[in-house]
């Protein structure tokens, strides 16, 4: 149902993870402009996210971002 809006994102250490990213709603995260506050599922805190040009990763990092998925359920 929302796999149209998974996207590739940042958390402030430097983690990459696909999230679901509507824009102008958040379901599991606390909007802050073009930020996002959440759950890192890499590194297990919370910390503020944001969108990753997904263009700008080689195809293993994308891959590795992909395979890295924040929980589904709000």
């Amino acid at each position: 149902m929302f796999e149209r809006y998974d996207r590739v994102v940042r958390c402030k250490e430097g983690h990459r993870f696909t999230t679901i990213w509507v824009p102008m709603a958040s379901l599991k995260a606390v909007r802050l402009g073009r930020r996002r506050w959440q759950r890192c599922p890499v590194g297990g805190n919370w910390t503020t996210v944001t969108l990753v040009d997904e263009s700008t990763l080689d195809p293993q990092e994308l891959a590795a971002a992909r395979s890295v998925h924040d929980s589904r359920i709000p």
